[in-house]
């Protein structure tokens, strides 16, 4: 099956009853609404080390894009952790993605320190076709982004 990541745009009151606990996360994560989420696969780290430049650091709002956020259930023994971004948050990592085209990502794509990194899901950065799977998630979680800029949403981040 694999380690699936997930972005799920949530609006901003409802991301406030989630932190407070007066909404249930499980629910909203995994209940009916789920479906309004974008899937990416098992692209989520690949695209993470073409934003940063680093299998599990980096700075700013691409940071913030797939690995960032504040953890929302680190508390509970659940099998995945949720992180979340706020709306101000998701407007500064909008704003970072806009400026980054499928050019910029290229240069950014060292198959061999993907490999020593151990970045996931590739055995070998090197193989043909997987540049291209990555940037096949990158227009839709971009463009993912733009939506919750635009609608005031916060974001919740997971992986399952």
């Amino acid at each position: 099956m694999g380690m699936i990541g997930y972005l799920k745009r949530v609006p901003a009151e409802l991301l406030a009853a989630l932190i407070d606990k007066t909404a249930t996360l499980d629910e909203y994560v995994f209940g009916d609404e789920a479906e309004d989420e974008l899937d990416l696969d098992k692209a989520w780290h690949g695209l993470h080390y073409l934003l940063c430049g680093d299998a599990f650091g980096g700075k700013g709002p691409l940071y913030n894009a797939l690995m960032g956020g504040q953890p929302i259930n680190e508390e509970e023994t659940e099998d995945i952790i949720v992180r979340y971004l706020t709306p101000d948050q998701v407007r500064e990592v909008s704003g970072a993605l806009e400026v980054l085209d499928d050019d910029a990502l290229k240069k950014g794509f060292a198959p061999d320190d993907m490999n020593e990194a151990g970045v996931y899901p590739a055995p070998d950065w090197n193989d043909a076709g997987e540049l291209d799977y990555l940037l096949s998630y990158y227009g839709p979680m971009k463009a993912y982004y733009h939506q919750a800029a635009e609608n005031g949403e916060g974001m919740l981040i997971y992986v399952s």
